[in-house]
């Protein structure tokens, strides 16, 4: 008889259409199937149902984590993050959602400081008094609101030894940023 199997809709190019009126990239209809007892995808199937698992128990719980973070729950299993991570994204095909919207997020994008504040999840923040080491910028930013700020630009500094320069001088009292 026939085995279980999961139909995961693919991702590649060539299923890929962009609809200008939405400017939005969508899925075709071409999908994979990743029979359960396939020798060819059984360790795929394995990396699927354990990352399944795992983000029903992150959703049950209200619980985010990182990618990162995800991929050490079973490092034996993943072996590398890119197969936790391209598992992942093929699950959130399959649901119809996108990657944040299963609690798993990228890591912290960097740090904020200077002449902004704004409610973080509720949270009133305030970049000016965060310290030399500033305010990490959380990875899931929808839970960024009511943003103040009287800055006259935006400095973005790639390297955070330049970076770390910055903040202990205080820089941005004279030149707001």
């Amino acid at each position: 008889g026939e085995s279980f199997a999961f139909t995961v809709p693919s991702r590649a190019a060539g299923n890929q259409k962009f609809l200008q009126e939405e400017n939005i990239i969508v899925l075709g209809e071409k999908t994979a199937v990743r029979p359960f007892t396939a020798p060819a995808t059984a360790r795929k199937t394995a990396i699927m149902t354990r990352v399944l698992g795992l983000v029903h128990e992150l959703t049950r719980k209200a619980i985010h984590v990182t990618k990162r973070d995800l991929f050490y729950t079973d490092v034996k299993l993943f072996q590398d993050q890119g197969q936790s991570d391209d598992v992942l994204n093929d699950i959130a095909c399959m649901v119809g959602c996108t990657r944040t919207s299963l609690n798993v997020v990228a890591s912290e994008k960097g740090v904020v400081i200077g002449r902004i504040q704004f409610n973080e999840a509720g949270d009133p923040i305030d970049c000016t008094r965060m310290g030399i080491g500033g305010k990490a910028i959380p990875p899931y930013t929808e839970r960024i609101t009511d943003i103040v700020s009287d800055a006259a630009f935006i400095l973005l500094v790639e390297k955070d030894a330049a970076f770390m320069r910055l903040p202990g001088g205080r820089v941005y009292k004279p030149y707001p940023f």
